[in-house]
């Protein structure tokens, strides 16, 4: 996950969340649909200074944002030290060495105030007090039950063994789903971005494609079937004619589809 968005993902950002085409786009700014595209476009680096001031206007946020800037897309004209961090925590979130953008995203989940809630009763120490004390009136159960003769294997004695929590396993396992909810949700949430990992190894790739090969009725549905995972082309999507086109150049021009030259069988050599 970036630890900033680019201009040009900034862009595509704020035209999706307002739900416009680059078309619609165009009419409201009165800036061109192939400019509008082009400066979404992740190696196009020349938008200009209007644009960026009629696009900044437009989406109400400010200038500085759009150009990388800040990460605010609102002026926040308030000091610092009203957010409540120490001088430590300004300087380590200034320094670099932390996504902050994953740290504002997490903070904004939905959960995280659950989180922040459970971990302030482990750090305060008053639940794990209770546990302590329960764990103590079934340990004297217990010893109570030994001293008068009651076995360890008795049900009643391992029900009470049982009955005992570890505090540090506890709270282990509920700061831990709390985050993993978390962690879950934001790493679907970044499913689709450029820098994320496939979903599909190349192992589980290679299989599932020999798989359709096994499948296919004949040699050129199983010839489809490898131009698809070589051209990354949805074939279902072709009407015929555009279907018949694409093999053609495919006959005519690609070594993939040229039959194998050869002696063939029982023929001798010259």
């Amino acid at each position: 996950m970036k630890c900033k968005l680019s201009i040009q993902e900034k862009l595509k950002d704020l035209r999706i969340e307002r739900g416009l085409s680059l078309q619609e786009l165009s009419e409201q700014t009165g800036l061109s649909r192939a400019a509008l595209g082009n400066y979404e476009t992740d190696d196009y680096k020349e938008i200009t200074h209007k644009a960026i001031v009629i696009l900044a206007d437009f989406y109400g946020v400010t200038s500085d944002y759009l150009l990388g800037l800040t990460e605010n897309r609102e002026q926040h004209p308030f000091a610092v030290d009203e957010l409540g961090l120490d001088d430590s925590t300004v300087d380590l979130l200034k320094s670099g060495k932390l996504n902050v953008r994953l740290i504002c995203e997490m903070i904004k989940h939905p959960e995280f105030i659950n989180f922040l809630s459970d971990l302030e009763i482990y750090v305060d120490n008053l639940a794990g007090m209770q546990i302590r004390n329960m764990n103590t009136m079934i340990e004297q159960t217990r010893l109570r039950l030994q001293n008068n003769g009651v076995p360890d294997s008795d049900h009643y004695m391992k029900t009470l063994e049982a009955a005992s929590i570890n505090e540090d396993d506890y709270f282990n396992n509920l700061l831990g789903n709390d985050i993993a909810k978390i962690a879950k949700d934001l790493r679907d949430a970044h499913g689709k971005d450029t820098d994320t990992g496939e979903q599909i190894t190349p192992v589980e790739d290679m299989l599932g494609t020999f798989d359709e090969l096994r499948k296919a009725d004949n040699a050129t549905q199983a010839q489809m079937v490898m131009y698809s995972k070589l051209f990354k082309i949805n074939f279902a999507k072709m009407d015929p004619y555009e279907f018949k086109t694409f093999t053609d150049i495919l006959q005519r021009y690609s070594d993939l589809c040229k039959p194998v030259k050869g002696n063939g069988r029982g023929k001798k050599k010259k």
